[in-house]
């Protein structure tokens, strides 16, 4: 068990994930019905939560195109979030996620354990139109942030998102369900979102999100303690261009490498 586990979170880690752990079935109890990993693999024993790390200037993304010779000014918004961002910040993320789990997959069913993996989220737009019509809440089949906190990687944020201690919320994630029987990951027990001594998540937000009144504001939050109007979100930000916005507010785990200038040969210790 041990050599199995080990394996496939080195396995996720070294094809591209930036945090990888392990849950248990019965941590999906609460989940709902039709929507638990045993409703879709009957044998399920674990389920593997993964996430990939957005780049930093994929979502700070303000002062690009500034001066470009090809964009002009009154587009400059429009282009930099329904293609810069939707595409490096999203499209592209989500589809290393969705390679990730299909080969994790086929590793364990190699392994002679059936397994199940579900796309990172609704990506194009025909999917995304067939969603609408057929699942008018557009709830995820399977929910992957669920599959992160109860997989140690983080907690729900006030901005409805996982908030990882590395990365903050500027992560994005998909999960693999299998008959393996893994060790799982210790639980967070300590809080990681700043929750409302901080609230700019909801306070950046045009009016999408809003708080739920019966959660408590000092617990560890298992489950989402806001809820997102959906549409309200789609049609804000067409005209706010705040797509992202409430990731990259969030103080918790914000990266800004330091520039290190290259030694001289002088400067250098090559002892």
């Amino acid at each position: 068990m041990q050599d199995l586990t080990t394996e496939v979170l080195d396995f996720v880690k070294n094809n591209g994930a930036s945090l990888a752990g392990v849950a248990s079935a019965d941590r999906f109890d609460d989940l709902p019905t039709g929507h638990r990993p045993h409703d879709f693999l009957p044998a399920v024993a674990s389920v593997i939560g993964f996430g990939v790390a957005l780049l930093h200037q994929s979502l700070y993304w303000e002062d690009h195109l500034r001066d470009s010779e090809y964009v002009s000014p009154e587009n400059r918004a429009d282009v930099l979030q329904n293609y810069f961002y939707r595409q490096t910040g999203y499209a592209m993320v989500n589809n290393l996620l969705d390679m990730l789990a299909l080969r994790l997959a086929n590793l364990l069913e190699s392994r002679g354990y059936r397994s199940i993996y579900f796309p990172a989220t609704y990506g194009t737009k025909a999917i995304w139109n067939f969603v609408n019509t057929y699942i008018p809440s557009r709830a995820g089949l399977f929910s992957q942030r669920h599959a992160a906190v109860r997989a140690g990687l983080g907690e729900f944020g006030l901005n409805n998102m996982v908030v990882t201690p590395e990365y903050g919320p500027r992560i994005r994630f998909n999960s693999v369900i299998t008959e393996a029987e893994l060790i799982p990951s210790p639980l967070l027990t300590e809080k990681v979102c700043l929750g409302e001594r901080c609230s700019l998540c909801l306070q950046e937000c045009p009016g999408a999100m809003s708080r739920r009144e019966d959660v408590a504001p000092d617990i560890f939050w298992y489950d989402t303690p806001t809820r997102t109007d959906t549409d309200a979100c789609v049609r804000l930000s067409l005209t706010q261009h705040c797509l992202g916005r409430c990731m990259k507010v969030c103080p918790v785990g914000a990266r800004r490498p330091a520039r290190q200038a290259t030694a001289s040969p002088a400067q250098r210790d090559d002892r």
